[in-house]
C-alpha cells in the first residue's frame, strides 16, 4: 500500500485556525451576563456560567497572543 498521498498525521491546525475570536468573544460576554443576572437566583449555575466563561477568557488570550508575532522577552 503506498501511503504517498496520506496526510493523516502531517496537517496541524493552530487555536487561531479552528476557533473563531470573534464568537469565542461573544460567547465570553454571553457566559459573563449570563452567570452576574443568576448570581441572586441560582449560585451553583452561576458559578458554573463564571468558571466556563474563565476557560473562555483563557482562549481569548491565547488566540490573541497566537495572532501577534512579537516575541515578549524578560530581562
Amino acid at each position: 500500500m503506498n501511503n504517498h498521498f496520506c496526510k493523516v498525521g502531517k496537517i496541524k491546525f493552530g487555536l487561531s485556525e479552528v476557533l473563531n475570536l470573534k464568537e469565542v468573544e461573544h460567547n465570553y460576554l454571553k457566559f459573563s451576563e449570563e452567570a452576574y443576572n443568576l448570581m441572586q437566583t441560582d449560585s451553583a449555575l452561576s458559578d458554573f456560567l463564571y468558571e466556563e466563561a474563565s476557560k473562555l477568557k483563557k482562549i481569548i488570550l491565547n488566540l490573541k497572543n497566537a495572532n501577534t508575532n512579537d516575541v515578549d522577552a524578560v530581562f
